[in-house]
This record gives C-alpha cells, sequence and structure tokens, in this order.
C-alpha cells in the first residue's frame, strides 16, 4: 500500500529510499543464507512432489493468513477492539524479531563453525534483540525514526528469510496471487475500509501502523518485504539455475540486477500516479516488472 496523507508530491528520491535501505539490509542476509548451504523448504507442500500445483496451494496458502490478517485488523478497529489488536501485534511480532535474529546470527555463526559452542549465546542475544526491535517498532514512545527503522529492519529479515525459504515457483506465485490481492484490498477491500474510518473520525487511529512514513507519504511493510523477497530470491537462483552458473557470477548477478531495477522503476511509476490517487496498491507494478525484467534477463542467458 501506497499512501498520500496530504496534498504536496511525492519527491521520487524520497520516496525510493526505505526501498533502497531494505534491500541493502536484505541482500547481504541473503547472501548469508546462500553461504551458509541453508535449504529447508518453507512451504506445507512440497514442490518437489507436486511441481507447479503444489506451489500453487503454497501460494494459496501463504495468502490467506494475510487476507485473514487485514481482516481481523479492519473488524478490531471498527468494533473498538485496537487494544487487542495491539497485545496481538505485540506477541506476533516479539516472536517474529526473536525468531528472525536468531535465524540470521545462527547462519553467521554456522558459516564460522561456531553455531553449537555459540548456541545459548546466540538465544538470549536473540531474545534481547527481537524484544527491543519489536518495542521499537510498537511501543508508543518510539519516534516516528525509530519505528521506521524498525520497520525497515523487519522488511528486510522478513524479505530476505522468504527469499530463502521458499521454493520457487511458490516464490513467484506467492508475489503474483499478493499482488491481485493487494489491489483488491486497497480499491474495494479491507485496506481502503480502514483508511476511510481513520479519515472519518480524527479520533480513531491505527494501534499499529505498519507504514514507513514520511512527512505526507506511507508505504507499507508488506511492499518492502516482498520487493525484498523477490530480490533475495533471484540472487539465491543466480547460483541453483544451470544455465546461469555457467556464466560464474555475472550469471548470477545480473538477473538479480534487473529484477531490482524493474521493482524500482514500478515504484517510480507508481509514486507518480499517486499525483492522481492518495492511495495505491504498492506490489502490483513493482513485482509485475521486476519479473518481467528478471524473465527477459534468464532469455538472454539462455540464448547466449
Amino acid at each position: 500500500m501506497l499512501y498520500l496523507t496530504s496534498e504536496i508530491t511525492v519527491k521520487t528520491e524520497h520516496a525510493l529510499r526505505p526501498i533502497f535501505i531494505t534491500l541493502a539490509i536484505a541482500i547481504p542476509l541473503a547472501i548469508i543464507g546462500i553461504m551458509s548451504g541453508f535449504s529447508v523448504e518453507g512451504a506445507p507442500f512440497s514442490e518437489a512432489e507436486g511441481g507447479v500445483f503444489y506451489a500453487f496451494l503454497n501460494a494459496l496458502f501463504y495468502t490467506l493468513f494475510a487476507v485473514i490478517g487485514v481482516t481481523l485488523v479492519y473488524f478490531a478497529i471498527k468494533y473498538g477492539k485496537e487494544r487487542v489488536l495491539k497485545l496481538f501485534f505485540v506477541i506476533c511480532f516479539g516472536f517474529m524479531g526473536i525468531f528472525l535474529i536468531f535465524f540470521y546470527l545462527y547462519l553467521v555463526a554456522a558459516i564460522l563453525w561456531l553455531a553449537d559452542f555459540y548456541f545459548y549465546i546466540i538465544i538470549v542475544i536473540s531474545i534481547a534483540a527481537g524484544c527491543l526491535l519489536g518495542y521499537a517498532l510498537l511501543s508508543e514512545k518510539s519516534s516516528d525514526t525509530t519505528r521506521n527503522v524498525a520497520l525497515l529492519l523487519y522488511g528486510a529479515f522478513i524479505g530476505a528469510f522468504l527469499g530463502i525459504v521458499l521454493p520457487t515457483w511458490t516464490a513467484f506465485l506467492l508475489v503474483g496471487i499478493l499482488s491481485i490481492y493487494d489491489i483488491i484490498a486497497v480499491f474495494k477491500g479491507p485496506i481502503k475500509k480502514i483508511i476511510e474510518m481513520t479519515e472519518a473520525d480524527e479520533d480513531r487511529n491505527l494501534p499499529v501502523d505498519m507504514t514507513y512514513t514520511d512527512r505526507n507519504w506511507e508505504i507499507g511493510l508488506g511492499d518492502l518485504a516482498f520487493y525484498s523477497m523477490l530480490s533475495c530470491h533471484t540472487l539465491l537462483l543466480g547460483f541453483e539455475i544451470d544455465f546461469l552458473v555457467e556464466h560464474g557470477l555475472v550469471g548470477a548477478v545480473i538477473p538479480f540486477v534487473c529484477t531490482v531495477i524493474g521493482i524500482v522503476i514500478g515504484a517510480m511509476l507508481t509514486f507518480r500516479l499517486l499525483r492522481k490517487r492518495e492511495l495505491l496498491p504498492g506490489l502490483p507494478i513493482s513485482i509485475g516488472l521486476g519479473i518481467l525484467f528478471y524473465v527477459l534477463s534468464l532469455l538472454v542467458f539462455w540464448l547466449i
């Protein structure tokens, strides 16, 4: 979701800043995943057994969580259950922060052959850092800058993790289906209704705001996370697809760079469209161009 909070025109270079920062954090994390050789398939249905059909089921499974989550937020705000909603987010993001920090620290330790020796120290550090990160994001005492930094970290952590653990067809189908749902949710669904409720009642505010907020515009956590996920996964594929591996580092980097360029161009176009509409889905154009540029780069390497 991209949201224009005032009539001031968004400066594209400012709007792209959180995207570049998130990618700058996520990509090294994905490289850590590649170096560690981590290969667990994070999906309920195995693509190796069911192919694209099982990947489609996986994508629907994960999309269902997004649909239920946004719908619950809408009803919680509508019926005045903001405290319950905030408690839910505190628990979810607290555990998520702890788990993701543990995941990356463990991978680094595994690369250095120190995972077993420092296992309990990693757990302690992860709990402390995860709680601190969750507090920075969700506490009413956090400044806008602190909350924005925490949100960028969550976006990078989530995106890199999904890029590492999701199988390929699941990853691509997931961002595709989520892009379609993003259109529905923003123009006709719960996101549109949530914005309308908060605009109609000045005393009604979101108990938890999952957006990177500038002075006159916002970009959602989900957008940043899935931009990162697609970028990280295309980088990972550069070391797995045979005809890319034949070209060495160039074969790995060029398709990834093309994906990032597509995402950035899509974000620029979307922000320009904000001059005409105050609320737009952030995924469809960026994800669509990111995948298109990636596929075109694959065709070039395949034909060489």
